[in-house]
């Protein structure tokens, strides 16, 4: 996917937000995961293999609203690729995603997915945006990342 994301380091349509403009703190804001295109698939892969290619440290946010939805199969199959064919680079210490997701039954459904076939890369996963905020401040701390003001701000700014 061509995107420059040093020039332009957001993204927004109806279904999806992408900002790293803070990076390494990064946020994928689903707002229409059923409806999220097959480019804007390749855009949220194309930011994390951006800092991937720079040995950039990258914490995504995860934000899902309830009743919302997940993304489609399909979408879900390119995530799984994308994340076997990295595997190796991607078990760095300084790549993480949080997941807020708000309703109970997916986050089972994670959890049991995550059981047996365990992501390369560390996988947090929150019933709402405060918890999923704190968790990405506590893990940008453990990869030696400094949580600035800007973050801060970025972070309580996220819609619950």
């Amino acid at each position: 996917m061509d995107w420059d994301w040093d020039a332009r380091p957001t993204y927004e349509s109806e279904r999806i937000r992408i900002d790293g403009a803070l990076s390494p703190a990064v946020l994928y804001d689903m707002k229409l995961p059923r409806q999220i295109e097959d480019h804007e698939i390749g855009l949220m892969l194309s930011i994390a293999d951006h800092h991937l290619r720079r040995g950039l440290p990258f914490m995504a946010l995860v934000r899902h609203q309830r009743g919302t939805g997940v993304i489609a199969a399909r979408h879900r199959k390119a995530f799984a690729d994308w994340l076997e064919d990295r595997r190796e680079a991607l078990q760095r210490d300084n790549f993480g995603v949080v997941i807020a997701m708000p309703e109970a039954i997916f986050r089972a459904v994670l959890r049991v997915v995550y059981r047996f076939r365990t992501p390369p890369v560390r996988t947090v996963t929150t019933p709402d945006v405060p918890t999923a905020a704190a968790a990405v401040r506590s893990e940008l701390r453990r990869m030696g990342q400094p949580v600035t003001p800007d973050i801060e701000a970025f972070l309580d700014a996220v819609p619950e």
